[in-house]
């Protein structure tokens, strides 16, 4: 594999990367209301997104495409533009045979595809996590995300696995042969949350120390894979989480060859001492780390009274616990919609936003910093963070037909203030508005992120009232969506057995752009209402009649 640019390695000296970013929650398929596998995952790199269809593709035997890696990630729009026009990098070569169609999820200015499902109902999302700075490594050419697909693992999956395990192997493999570095912080290591139809896992990924070089025959990483138990949830909240590996459980566990012998050469580890992956590999991380998954699984598992004291250090939790009863996608939307409300962390109770007792319209769990540095309250990172370029709650059941199996409910904006619709694994073509790239050089409300991100920054303005005005858009909507879920697979079902999967396929395409594009409306009329009211000052005058999300209607039948 030819080498990639030459790169200034860094010295076992350097800073861990600051890691605060991105939250998921796993469920596994007996702890769920309707025997699927959730999966909740945010992309909170602060930049938008888009969501599109790659089709499936066969290729000849032994097929070997060349790979491109664009390194270091851009961070402004001249750093995106200025290697497009010289030409990508070529690193080397991928083996391929075919692909399955995927519909991926991807964001940032470098289009990187950090999430999605594929035809037969397989998801993953992305965590990065705090690493030992004995494991950077700039010469790897592969990452969990990148500029291009043959370099990303996460599209690798997407696109070459049917199963979480089979995409656990595959990725493995990946980061082994190429190297692995984490496109958007090379200090940083990764977490891939990997669910199917049976099974929910976190595979955790880390650099192989500063002297691997690329055709050593060395493993270009050191990786371990959890399977969430089956009754049981967990979260990721860009810390590592695996704790005391057994890898001769393979049901439970899946983890690179060199799993002991690089934290051994490296110092990170003696043999005969307890080997606890997150103490071995990864960082005691933040409080807003910690905070996050406590806020998680005290949700779900109140019972437990776990206990959180905003120290990382003290505030270790079990990989995953078992809820106090059955998650459905309601219950984990509004998780991941969560700002620690009703908790001792909540900052819209602080004195400060209450004064005489009484809450100012301003209070708000996040927003401009600017706010809350001049009444001297210091924000804490919640899980339903504004800086969410895309959510989705995965929702994954292996008794149905591929094309209705899978249904993310997926939205391209802040959790909290946007509305969740149904994508189906069958779908072929996404709606435009959703699957257009974003312009990220000015405010274009023909699309739909920027809609979601005018709604958010709009309920900001005078948010304890704003915020009503907004769950009252998507409360109902959402609530429609998931009563006729129901009557819409029944009905997607009845179309696979009698005029099989392409025309289930278009079923499932036409329902979901109709969600799709009654969303993208409803948020269309929303931003002028709430400029309307909050920004026009003689708003009383004719008060608007907030926008409604229209309900879809169920594709008539074949035949019908």
């Amino acid at each position: 594999m030819p080498e990639k640019m030459i790169l200034e390695q860094p010295t076992s000296e350097m800073e861990v990367e600051d890691v605060h970013a991105c939250t998921t929650i796993l469920v596994g398929k007996a702890a769920t209301v309707d025997g699927s596998v959730l999966m909740g995952t945010s992309c909170d790199g602060n930049i938008m997104g888009h969501v599109y269809v790659r089709p499936a593709e066969e290729c000849p035997r032994d097929t070997r495409i060349r790979m491109f890696y664009d390194f270091p990630a851009p961070s402004t729009w001249d750093e995106h533009v200025d290697p497009l026009k010289k030409g990508e990098t070529f690193v080397g070569y991928l083996p391929i045979e075919q692909t399955y169609r995927c519909i991926l999820a991807a964001g940032h200015l470098a289009d990187s595809v950090t999430g999605g499902i594929n035809e037969h109902g397989l998801s993953m999302g992305i965590e990065y996590l705090g690493m030992k700075p004995e494991l950077v490594n700039q010469r790897g050419v592969v990452s969990t995300c990148s500029s291009h697909w043959t370099t990303s693992v996460i599209a690798n999956g997407l696109m070459r696995a049917k199963t979480a395990r089979e995409a656990v192997r595959l990725m493995g493999l990946m980061v082994e042969e190429y190297g692995f570095t984490y496109y958007w912080a090379p200090a940083a290591g990764c977490a891939i949350p990997v669910v199917d139809g049976k099974e929910a896992w976190i595979m955790e990924i880390f650099g192989p120390g500063m002297d691997w070089t690329p055709g050593s025959g060395k493993p270009g990483a050191v990786w371990c894979a959890q399977r969430v138990p089956d009754g049981e949830v967990t979260c990721n909240a860009n810390r590592s989480r695996i704790g005391e590996v057994d890898p001769g459980s393979p049901d439970d566990f899946m983890t690179s060859p060199n799993i002991y012998s690089l934290a051994e050469k490296l110092g990170l580890w003696k043999p005969g001492r307890p080997f606890i992956w997150y103490e071995v590999y990864g960082t005691t991380g933040e409080r807003a780390n910690s905070l996050r998954e406590w806020a998680a699984l005290n949700a779900l598992a109140p019972s437990l009274h776990l206990e959180a004291t905003g120290d990382p250090k003290k505030d270790r939790y079990p990989f995953s616990v078992k809820p106090d009863r059955r998650v459905s996608v309601q219950a984990l939307t509004s998780v991941m919609r969560d700002g620690y409300q009703g908790t001792p962390f909540d900052v819209t109770e602080h004195p400060a936003f209450n004064p005489g007792g009484e809450k100012s319209p301003l209070a708000r769990p996040f927003g401009s910093r600017d706010l809350f540095d001049l009444v001297g309250i210091e924000p804490e990172r919640c899980i339903g963070s504004e800086t969410s370029g895309y959510v989705y709650v995965s929702q994954i059941r292996d008794w149905l037909p591929d094309p209705i199996s899978g249904c993310m409910w997926f939205t391209l904006g802040p959790g909290f203030t946007s509305c969740f619709a149904p994508v189906y694994s069958g779908v072929t073509e996404i709606a435009e508005s959703w699957s257009r790239i974003p312009n990220f050089t000015r405010i274009d409300r023909t699309q739909v992120q920027w809609k979601f991100q005018l709604v958010e920054a709009l309920t900001e303005l005078k948010y304890q009232e704003a915020i009503k005005d907004v769950r009252g858009v998507f409360e109902p909507a959402e609530k429609r969506f998931l009563a006729l879920q129901p009557e819409f697979e029944d009905a997607a079902v009845q179309v696979f057995r009698k005029y099989g999967e392409a025309r289930a396929e278009r079923f499932v395409t036409e329902y979901t752009n109709s969600c799709l594009e009654n969303v993208d409306n409803a948020y269309g009329k929303l931003v002028d209402d709430l400029m309307f009211k909050y920004l026009y000052s003689c708003s009383a005058v004719a008060p608007p009649r907030l926008t409604e999300v229209r309900t879809p209607t169920v594709p008539v039948l074949p035949g019908n």
